[in-house]
C-alpha cells in the first residue's frame, strides 16, 4: 500500500511541499528571532565591518563578493542531516544579526528584516536555500527508502542544486544593484531605485517559477513515467 498524504503521492516523496515546508520554516525563523531584543556590540561591530567591505566595492566584484559565500552556504546544506542543521543555524544567525542590529538602532531587527522584504532579492536569495535544503531531505529519502531509484532520480537532484546556484547569483546581482542605489542616490532616490528593481524581478521571478516546475514536473497532477505510459500504451 503506498503512501498518501501532503509529503506523499503515489507513495512517493513530494519534493515541492518539502521546500514549502522549508521556506515556510525560515521566514518563520526569521520573524521569530529577529524579534527578539539582543544587545552584543562585538556581533554588531563585526558585521558593519563585514558589511562595509562588500558595500564599496564595484558592481561586479560586489556581485562575485556575494554570490561564492551565498553558493557555499547552499551547497553545505543540500548534505543529508548535516545540511539541515546548518540550514537553521545559518537563518538563526542571520536572524541573531538583524535582532542585534535593531537593537543597536533602539528599534526591533524585524523592522530591518522587513526592509529587506521590500526588496526583491531577498525574495529569490531565501527560496534558494529552502531548495538545498529540501533536496538534501529529498535525497536522504532516496537513500534510505528508494536506493534503486537513485540513478533516475540523480537528474532531477543535480538539477534543482543548480536551479538553486542561478537563484543565487540572480539574487546577489539584484542584491548588488539594490546596494549600488542606496550608496550612490541622493535621497529620496536611495529608496526608490531599489523598490523600482521589482519591475525586472517579478519577471524573473515569474520565469524562475515555470523552471522550478518544469524541473519537479514528475510531482504535479498529469504527469506521466515513462513506465505509466507503457502500461497506458498495453
Amino acid at each position: 500500500m503506498s503512501k498518501e498524504g501532503f509529503f506523499f503521492k503515489k507513495g512517493e516523496l513530494q519534493l515541492r511541499k518539502l521546500f514549502l515546508l522549508m521556506f515556510l520554516m525560515e521566514i518563520a525563523i526569521f520573524i521569530i528571532i529577529s524579534s527578539l531584543p539582543l544587545k552584543d556590540p562585538a556581533l554588531y561591530n563585526q558585521f558593519k565591518q563585514q558589511q562595509t567591505s562588500i558595500t564599496t566595492l564595484p558592481l561586479l566584484q560586489m556581485i562575485f563578493s556575494i554570490f561564492p559565500h551565498n553558493l557555499e552556504v547552499a551547497t553545505l546544506e543540500i548534505v543529508p542531516i548535516l545540511g539541515q542543521f546548518f540550514y537553521i543555524l545559518s537563518a538563526v544567525t542571520t536572524s541573531l544579526i538583524l535582532a542585534v542590529e535593531g537593537t543597536s538602532n533602539s528599534t526591533l531587527g524585524l523592522v530591518y528584516f522587513l526592509g529587506l522584504a521590500l526588496l526583491p532579492d531577498t525574495w529569490i536569495e531565501l527560496p534558494s536555500y529552502a531548495v538545498t535544503s529540501s533536496t538534501g531531505i529529498y535525497l536522504l529519502y532516496i537513500l534510505i527508502r528508494k536506493r534503486s531509484q537513485l540513478r533516475s532520480k540523480s537528474k532531477k537532484i543535480l538539477l534543482n542544486y543548480a536551479f538553486a546556484a542561478v537563484e543565487l547569483l540572480i539574487a546577489a546581482t539584484f542584491e548588488s544593484a539594490a546596494i549600488i542605489m542606496e550608496t550612490t542616490y541622493s535621497s529620496p532616490y536611495d529608496l526608490y531605485g531599489p523598490l523600482l528593481l521589482w519591475i525586472p524581478a517579478i519577471a524573473v521571478i515569474i520565469i524562475l517559477v515555470f523552471v522550478y516546475r518544469r524541473i519537479n514536473k514528475d510531482e504535479y497532477h498529469g504527469y506521466r513515467t515513462s513506465e505509466e505510459q507503457n502500461i497506458l500504451i498495453q
